[in-house]
């Protein structure tokens, strides 16, 4: 499995990004951040493991797209996607979904010098941020 790294951050009422797991501030930091609810805690937990499985799926589709790639006049591609991404995680102020989630990761565009796929590289990769709410207790996609 790929480790993939992770970094939560919630924007309160003053605009602060507190970073969790290292207690840094991030992003212009306001001198009085208020500390995560519990309904944020328990958002940002489920939140993680979605995040987890979300990005292992992205991993499968790479998988699939690698074993039929795209067949052009002169070359051989298939989408993949990075192993970094990053988790934020956003109040609405609407009780009914009382949260967002982001995942923003990059969308490679391999490109192979072999018709049998084998030899490939990154030509280029594309920002990608993922919306999702949490609605019910549970994350929707």
């Amino acid at each position: 499995m790929v480790t993939r790294s992770r970094a939560f951050s919630f924007f309160g009422a003053l605009g602060a990004s507190v970073l969790l797991g290292t207690g840094a501030l991030a992003q212009g930091a306001a001198p009085a951040a208020l500390p995560p609810s519990d309904a944020q805690r328990v958002a940002a937990a489920a939140f993680d493991s979605f995040a987890s499985q979300w990005m292992d799926r992205m991993e499968r589709v790479e998988d699939q797209n690698r074993r039929k790639p795209e067949r052009g006049a002169s070359s051989v591609s298939y989408r993949g996607y990075t192993n970094d991404f990053r988790v934020e995680l956003r109040p609405t102020g609407y009780p009914g979904a009382p949260f967002v989630g982001l995942i923003r990761y990059g969308e490679q565009l391999f490109t192979c010098s072999d018709p049998g796929a084998t030899r490939c590289g990154v030509s280029h990769t594309i920002p990608v941020t993922e919306i999702f709410r949490f609605q019910n207790g549970r994350w929707i996609y």
